[in-house]
């Protein structure tokens, strides 16, 4: 009766003190932190490998994140994102530059800009814009508005906890995520590439994160570039373990905001963050020392045209396997450049056609097919079956 009493009491205060439903929350100690995962995709010279393996990881525990992607990795890996976002994930509309004090009409021909091509890519509203290193200004926020787009990113000023400001005179609000500090290494986003940029290891960062869920923030936001979190060893260990944490409840991006808190005030009132300490990096060890999960590299690569019934019959079969997929469609930018790379690795095709004649083409491994019918399904069905 008494524990009841108190957590009780705890919900009456936290709401007497004027605080949201997510604060009252956390004023009852049980109530684990609301949580979303962000992946950032900005450099196309990046395999694609880590990012594959946060949607498999994602989809086994169905959880949703929260995806930045520039649009050159757009570019690269349209299909591949066209299908994150079919798969619920949140794309987000990335701009290479800083937002910081830029003219109005240059951020809002920016933003409009990524914003035709995220929506014709993905069919989907882009509700959430993110200028380079989470920067935004009172620009930022008049053009959102004047686009219709929700929300803008920015750096956070809570610490490790995020929260949603909105200003009074727009109609944008500002999604802050998590910022942390480290000892000497200062402030930085819950992330990988920002402590290992100022010089952390895998065990600086599983500190940082045990640290930051000790704090007991109502919300946080953790953040990986998936060419580091999710391809090398440590840093992976670090995220299966937050994804497995019973002090967060990882959640998709309308989840998320359903339990975030949001604060209404004044645009001039709203604390701002503009402190970026790894704009010159110096990581400890260089990446390409950093041991690579196993899998790295392990997936199936399917260039088509999407139209014959070939294609049809193993976008399917893909779709329907739990394994890494990178698909790309006739048409796209880089699709010439990126089939030849694959294609003279090998003399001959298997399958249909052995010249390579027939769509899909199909890399797995250290096997290429050309077309697809029940042997090639069974040839694939056994290569990946065998690891």
């Amino acid at each position: 009766m008494r524990k009841g009493f108190l957590a009780v009491t705890a919900w009456a205060v936290a709401f007497a003190l004027g605080l949201g439903t997510a604060d009252a929350a956390r004023a009852d100690e049980q109530a684990p932190v609301n949580g979303l995962i962000y992946l950032i995709n900005t450099d196309p010279a990046s395999e694609i490998d880590g990012l594959l393996k946060w949607e498999i990881e994602l989809r086994d525990r169905g959880i949703t994140a929260m995806i930045k992607a520039s649009t050159p990795v757009l570019e690269t890996y349209p299909e591949v994102f066209k299908r994150l976002a079919a798969e619920g994930h949140e794309i987000i509309g990335g701009y290479a530059g800083i937002c910081w004090d830029k003219p109005y009409e240059e951020q809002l021909e920016a933003l409009r800009t990524v914003k035709a091509y995220m929506e014709g890519l993905t069919g989907k509203p882009m509700r959430v814009f993110a200028c380079s290193y989470s920067s935004y200004d009172e620009n930022t926020l008049r053009a959102a508005e004047a686009l219709g787009v929700p929300y803008v990113l920015a750096r956070g000023t809570e610490d490790v906890r995020a929260l949603i400001y909105r200003p009074e005179e727009y109609d944008a609000g500002i999604i802050e995520v998590s910022n942390v500090e480290f000892g000497e290494l200062g402030k930085g986003s819950l992330c990988d590439i920002s402590l290992y940029a100022r010089g952390a290891t895998e065990a600086d960062f599983a500190q940082v994160f045990a640290e930051s869920v000790a704090k007991a923030p109502d919300s946080m936001i953790l953040v990986s570039h998936p060419h580091i979190g999710g391809a090398k060893v440590g840093y992976w260990e670090v995220y299966a373990d937050a994804l497995a944490s019973p002090d967060v409840t990882w959640r998709s991006f309308d989840d998320w905001l359903d339990q975030v808190t949001v604060l209404e005030r004044p645009y001039a009132e709203i604390p701002e963050n503009r402190e970026v300490q790894y704009l010159e990096p110096r990581p400890a060890v260089p990446l390409e020392e950093l041991a690579d999960l196993p899998e790295v590299g392990a997936k199936i690569v399917m260039f088509h045209n999407g139209l014959g019934p070939m294609c049809k019959e193993a976008e399917e079969f893909l779709d329907a396997l739990d394994y890494p997929v990178e698909e790309h469609l006739v048409g796209e930018k880089n699709f010439l450049p990126l089939l030849e790379r694959y294609r003279v690795q090998f003399e001959a095709s298997e399958g249909v056609s052995k010249d390579f004649e027939y769509f899909p083409l199909i890399f797995v491994k250290d096997r290429a097919f050309s077309g697809f019918n029940a042997a090639v399904k069974a040839a694939i069905e056994e290569v990946i079956g065998a690891e």
